[in-house]
């Protein structure tokens, strides 16, 4: 198998991977204020990013907010996911790119959470005009960077495992 057909497949994967762990992740109540999740399904989107770069890891966040968004049968949600999850990959790739390895895909999962959870944050006020939700900021910042130790711990550890015959570009 060629580096292309490898890239695809291990795309597909992650995505799938992305998308179902979202869907679970959707079953389950917030964690300590409305809307906060541990946003596991982004494991897979940063997988993806480092393993394989930046395409793919959109391809994986286009998976899995728009088809969770369908199986999910949350079309409102996508408003919220789809923006901020675009923004985190964003920062995630800008940072990957420019400053890996002096800084951790830790820091890089960190930044990337606290990011999401903003923009989502900020898309909340705007659609539903309520600048109050804005006094949510400080505690989405702090388990948007709960959330983002768990991502760059579980990435890092995983890359840990894995065979190097999945680090094909």
């Amino acid at each position: 198998m060629n580096n292309a057909s490898k890239r695809i497949a291990g795309t597909a994967i992650l995505a799938a991977l992305a998308l179902i762990s979202f869907l679970i992740e959707s079953l389950f109540p917030p964690l300590f204020i409305p809307g906060a999740k541990m946003g596991l399904s982004n494991i897979f989107t940063f997988l993806a990013l480092i393993l394989y770069g930046g395409g793919s890891a959109l391809a994986t966040v286009l998976v899995k907010c728009l088809l969770g968004a369908v199986f999910g049968g949350n079309f409102s949600a996508l408003m919220y996911s789809l923006p901020a999850s675009l923004a985190a990959l964003a920062a995630e790739y800008t940072l990957f790119r420019l400053l890996f390895p002096k800084t951790s895909l830790v820091a890089i999962s960190v930044v990337a959470a606290v990011i999401h959870n903003l923009v989502q944050n900020l898309v909340f006020c705007l659609v539903t005009q309520t600048p109050e939700a804005l006094s949510y900021l400080p505690y989405l910042a702090l388990t948007g960077a709960i959330a983002g130790l768990i991502v760059g711990l579980s990435c890092y550890g995983a890359l840990k495992i894995l065979p190097s015959k999945y680090f094909s570009r």
